[in-house]
């Protein structure tokens, strides 16, 4: 998540139309402006009585396949190519309205949720926005896969996968907290095997998903006609969703991430780990960025919204 001096929120509303990725249910998400010390918080506008949902990595009911907030009818699911979105753009403070169980999957990535919130711009507050230190080194191990956080005085990530498909492999990636990296990264989508396409929907699971908002492959190939957007997309998707998934802690928080075939679990459970034990690993402190944190805010009054990277076409 960016740093920022000040909190940052939307200028104005903007609204998201498409199907959910595993209900293949058409959705209407609105995301407006927030006021301060709000955080991100969602709400079901097709429930008669709605909750709000705080954006919190302990109100994660489930990460399978996605991340969940909430239980029940109050939950909201496949959050995390939104909350990259917010993180990404150091976006603090904005309220989700969702009328259905799940978010738009869009094209798979995070660009059109990017394209949307750069085109009303932002606003900054009076009021400091928060970020935390890691305080110690954090290491969570399953099988083969590994998660390690060790102290630092800026964020980086670096993440690797490794998959027996010939068309994914092994690829990796290392990343820096910017800007413009982040908007490198947000147009790389979501994937899956074919084998676990077929799995998923006879859960009941992946009804919205093709190949107009995933990447599909076989052992050998990728199966969308206009192929990858960059060589190493898949990594950078796994990327994405950690971003997406660490905005949950609520702050940026500075550390060295190191993320070897990690997934929703995996940064949840590392998650759950630094708040449920926050004096231990977590410092907050208030940045001074002031000069920074002008050029990050878009002034909509008389100028147009930044044109995005190539690496955000919607070619």
């Amino acid at each position: 998540m960016l740093l920022n001096t000040w909190q940052t929120t939307l200028k104005s509303s903007v609204e998201f139309t498409g199907k959910g990725l595993h209900k293949g249910q058409a959705v209407r998400m609105i995301v407006e402006p927030a006021p301060v010390n709000t955080g991100i918080v969602f709400s079901r506008a097709d429930l008669s009585v709605s909750q709000m949902i705080p954006a919190r990595a302990d109100l994660v009911s489930t990460s399978q396949l996605c991340t969940t907030l909430g239980a029940g009818d109050h939950a909201v699911s496949t959050i995390e190519h939104l909350m990259a979105a917010f993180a990404g753009l150091g976006i603090s403070n904005a309220r989700v309205i969702v009328d259905g169980p799940e978010l738009p999957i869009m094209d798979g990535s995070s660009s059109a949720f990017v394209h949307g919130l750069m085109s009303v711009g932002l606003r900054q507050s009076p009021e400091r926005a928060k970020a935390y230190r890691l305080r110690k080194p954090l290491v969570i191990l399953d099988g083969d896969k590994m998660l390690r956080l060790d102290p630092a005085e800026r964020q980086s990530i670096k993440c690797s996968i490794d998959f027996k498909s010939k068309a994914i492999g092994a690829q990796s990636i290392e990343y820096r907290e910017s800007l413009d990296g982040f908007l490198q990264l947000a147009n790389a989508r979501t994937f899956c095997h074919l084998s676990d396409v077929e799995m998923m929907r006879s859960q009941g699971l992946a009804l919205g998903g093709g190949l107009d908002n995933a990447i599909v492959v076989t052992d050998d190939e990728v199966l969308n006609q206009e192929g990858l957007r960059s060589q190493d997309e898949f990594v950078r998707h796994k990327l994405l969703d950690l971003i997406g998934d660490f905005a949950l802690l609520g702050a940026p928080l500075l550390a060295r991430i190191s993320a070897h075939k990690s997934g929703h679990a995996m940064h949840a459970r590392c998650l759950q780990v630094l708040l449920s034990q926050k004096e231990q690993y977590l410092e907050e402190f208030y940045p001074d960025l002031e000069e920074e944190s002008k050029r990050r805010v878009w002034n909509a009054e008389g100028r147009s919204a930044p044109s995005l990277s190539p690496a955000l076409s919607y070619a």
